[in-house]
């Protein structure tokens, strides 16, 4: 897994401050003492891959990034371990969190949310077409490449999975608010849920598209089982107030996506070729 060893990252970087945080790291800035390149580094301290979930979960993530090379996803720089903690270098992404930003300008008018989405469904036909699922589709997950800009690229592959058609996605990962609802039957039962695939992905998108639209989840509810039971059932509504000066087409994809089925679902490739996509560049 690892590029490189050292006796301590400090021979070769010097660490900034923290950007955020994992299941089982830290998230640092970075900078190479070689050429003064900044980088974002995830700290994963040595002792919690005792632990073999842990252990194949960042193997994996490792593995899956070094075969990732694509404008709207975050690259890899290299893997460096010493004693105490392994090191995963990656590009800084300094134009923060989409998050932040509906929080902080509100939801998006549609063209703009048009521009950005197609850069996530390019993201994304990239890593379906490798094979791979993200399993962890949100706002905090995309992240704008420099302060101000509109280029963003997809993050944080600690959840994603290989899949095949021998070999589906089994148990629950994700975030509640945003996870699909075949993923959600291992939720009572981590023995008896159902298989997955790409269209968990897909469900995801489209509660991140309509949170871009209107600036909150489909999803609410001050208990966890009844946030749950929304998702379970699909049930959600676009208000009056949010979405009345956005378009049918946006609704309809939305719709589309977000269907209890994944068999009924909308493929990735018919999100594509939605009209609310319509003179999008989506050959990145």
């Amino acid at each position: 897994m690892s590029d490189i060893s050292l006796e301590t990252i400090t021979k070769r970087y010097t660490l900034g401050a923290e950007l955020g945080r994992g299941r089982f790291s830290v998230v640092k800035s970075a900078t190479q003492k070689s050429d003064g390149g900044t980088y974002a580094v995830k700290v994963v301290e040595n002792s919690s891959l005792s632990d073999e979930e842990n252990l194949e979960a960042l193997e994996t993530e490792v593995a899956i990034l070094r075969q990732l090379q694509h404008p709207h996803i975050v690259a890899l720089k290299e893997v460096v371990t010493t004693d105490s903690d392994t090191y995963i270098v990656m590009e800084l992404l300094s134009g923060g969190e989409l998050f932040n930003r509906i929080v902080d300008l509100g939801p998006f008018v549609e063209a703009t949310a048009a521009d950005l989405f197609a850069q996530v469904c390019c993201a994304m036909e990239h890593l379906h077409s490798a094979q791979i699922v993200h399993r962890d589709i949100k706002p905090e997950n995309i992240l704008y490449t420099e302060e101000g800009g509109t280029s963003v690229k997809v993050i944080d592959f600690g959840y994603a999975g290989v899949w095949s058609p021998e070999k589906p996605l089994t148990g629950l990962c994700g975030t509640p608010d945003y996870v699909a609802p075949e993923v959600l039957t291992w939720y009572d039962d981590e023995d008896r849920g159902k298989e997955y695939g790409k269209g968990s992905d897909v469900w995801s998108m489209g509660v991140l598209l309509y949170v871009i639209l209107s600036g909150c989840s489909p999803f609410s509810a001050d208990e966890e089982e009844a946030l749950l039971a929304q998702v379970a059932e699909a049930k959600y509504e676009f208000y009056e107030n949010e979405w009345k000066s956005v378009s049918e087409d946006a609704k309809d994809l939305i719709r589309k996506m977000l269907v209890v089925d994944p068999e009924v679902r909308l493929s990735l490739e018919g999100v594509m070729s939605h009209p609310f996509l319509r003179d999008r560049d989506l050959t990145e």
